[in-house]
């Protein structure tokens, strides 16, 4: 294996990438993550705040309490006078938002590369130094899709010791860093399922038409949520998404659109060790790793995947 290093340290210089912040209506989340991020940003971070909206005009509902939204607006301005908002008058769904942010900051400000960072997911002083070293693997090897420094859940520390030099496959895309490259050559892919879940409430989106979907371009599951796109994109491009394999965060969304308190307890996210020992120069995979991670892959999302609707009815068990 290769080794990269090349640590940033101090947190006086601002990152080369901006960082786009996902809202809706959990202050109580949104508050730790923000505090957690604000710890290892500089002033000159382009940090922005996309919040979803209250109201959605296709299923006529509010699905947040307004005062909510307000509330996660004024958190991110506590902790980010500098930061920039960009607020959806109406709701948009998960996947709008994120799309609308992913243009933002690969097509009007053109950035190289992003991080992505939802509302319940508290980073580790070290995320963003990760986050740093993950993007540049991922630059100089277009077969690496995603990157993200959550790492292993469940491991404990002396196992995330062993493995900290290490990549290991991504589960979620929590705290996902892309490239631009790479976001440009799934673009086909996921416009084509954001045409399947426009013009209705992303939560009754019509779960039938994108799995004949994803049938229709070889692929099996019964997981319908703008996350399966993702993988499934980068799958298809030939790309993996990996993670690091010490802890660097801790996830405490067990209340959100495909989470509640049973699954959360169910899956010991609670039981996290972030990884607090020294930071190490973090191994490139070789292209056999990578080979082999692609497999595991087809296999999760192909025909005679077994061990996919294993892990579908992990994903669904709500």
């Amino acid at each position: 294996m290769k080794w990269f290093s090349g640590w940033r340290t101090g947190r006086d210089t601002p990152r080369s990438y901006p960082i786009a912040i996902l809202s809706f209506d959990r202050p109580a989340y949104l508050r730790p993550v923000l505090k957690s991020l604000a710890r290892q940003t500089s002033p000159d971070d382009h940090v922005i705040l996309f919040q979803d909206g209250a109201f959605n005009r296709y299923s006529g509902r509010h699905k947040a309490d307004p005062r909510n939204v307000a509330s996660c607006i004024n958190l991110f301005r506590q902790y980010f006078p500098r930061g920039e908002v960009r607020e959806s008058p109406e709701n948009l769904g998960i996947a709008f938002n994120y799309e609308r942010a992913e243009r933002f900051v690969f097509e009007e400000l053109a950035a190289g590369s992003a991080l992505f960072l939802e509302d319940d997911l508290v980073l580790s002083p070290n995320y963003l130094d990760v986050i740093d070293m993950l993007l540049a693997i991922a630059s100089s090897n277009d077969r690496i899709g995603y990157v993200s420094a959550y790492g292993d859940f469940w491991a404990d520390l002396d196992t995330q010791s062993l493995f900290a030099d290490r990549l290991i496959q991504m589960h979620e895309n929590w705290g996902a860093a892309i490239t631009r490259q790479s976001w440009l050559a799934e673009r086909s892919f996921r416009r084509r399922y954001l045409d399947l879940v426009s013009g209705v409430d992303y939560s009754f989106r019509d779960h039938e038409k994108i799995r004949n979907f994803y049938l229709g371009r070889g692929w099996r599951t019964s997981i319908t949520s703008q996350d399966c796109a993702r993988w499934i994109a980068c799958l298809e491009k030939g790309a993996v998404r990996v993670t690091t394999g010490a802890c660097h965060a801790k996830y405490i969304g067990a209340k959100g659109e495909h989470f509640n308190k049973r699954i959360y307890r169910q899956r010991q996210y609670g039981l996290t060790k972030v990884f607090t020992g020294p930071l190490k120069p973090i191994s490139m995979p070789d292209q056999a790793m990578i080979n082999a991670w692609l497999a595991d892959e087809h296999v999760r999302f192909g025909d005679n995947a077994q061990a996919g609707r294993q892990f579908e009815r992990q994903y669904h068990e709500t």
